[in-house]
């Protein structure tokens, strides 16, 4: 903490931190900081049996878009291993080619590639689908503890109608099945990404605040 207030001091700054989960609060006295809330980094928390389960009248749209992926396309899930990260990042660059530009997308990419460079160390995993002998859907996450696993990517082609579902579902079932929760991050703020974590009815949001220095 001293080092960061020095970084920012050095910058005639005060010191900010952003995304800051409620359990750390207890860090930041009123009297030195100023605690506002911030929707743009809350983190979806669902049920693992809810995301493959599917069940009841409000996963019905899913089930549907799994339903009519299954019936129209050939495809197969694999655990994702290195062979399959040139083509991982081949699929990413044609999602982010629609997206030039966007700051958020050149740190994604760098993220990625991180997680390729380090996957064992980070403890990841990963799964991939294949569709007519072609990946066009992968998705990432690990274990945040016990209970919990995060996703941290999740990208398709989305020229294929139902297979973002299809992923979602099948990474959970076949690789953090013996979770109970799964944390599937935060929106950016963007309204389509909030409304596609919205359909799948979070558990409960996790709060996050943005942390600011009183200037003195």
């Amino acid at each position: 903490m001293q080092r960061i207030h020095a970084y920012f001091h050095r910058q005639n700054q005060p010191a900010v931190f952003r995304a800051v989960p409620g359990d750390l609060l207890s860090l930041f006295p009123t009297n030195r900081y100023r605690i506002i809330p911030d929707r743009t980094y809350w983190d979806y928390l669902y049920r693992t049996k809810d995301l493959i389960e599917l069940r009841g009248r409000k996963y019905q749209q899913k089930r549907n878009h799994i339903n009519r992926f299954q019936q129209f396309y050939s495809f197969a899930y694999h655990s994702l291993t290195p062979e399959h990260f040139p083509a991982c990042l081949r699929l990413f660059e044609q999602w982010a080619a629609e997206k030039a530009g966007q700051p958020e997308v050149e740190e994604e990419r760098l993220a990625l590639k991180e997680a390729f460079a380090h996957f064992p160390l980070l403890n990841l995993k990963g799964g991939v689908l294949e569709v007519y002998g072609e990946i066009q859907a992968f998705a990432i996450g690990s274990r945040l503890n016990k209970d919990t696993a995060i996703v941290h990517f999740e990208k398709a082609n989305a020229e294929f109608s139902g297979i973002y579902a299809v992923i979602n579902q099948l990474f959970i079932a076949r690789e953090w099945a013996d979770t109970k929760y799964v944390n599937r991050e935060d929106d950016m703020g963007l309204p389509g990404l909030r409304q596609a974590k919205k359909r799948y009815h979070p558990f409960r949001m996790v709060e996050k605040y943005t942390v600011v220095e009183v200037e003195a």
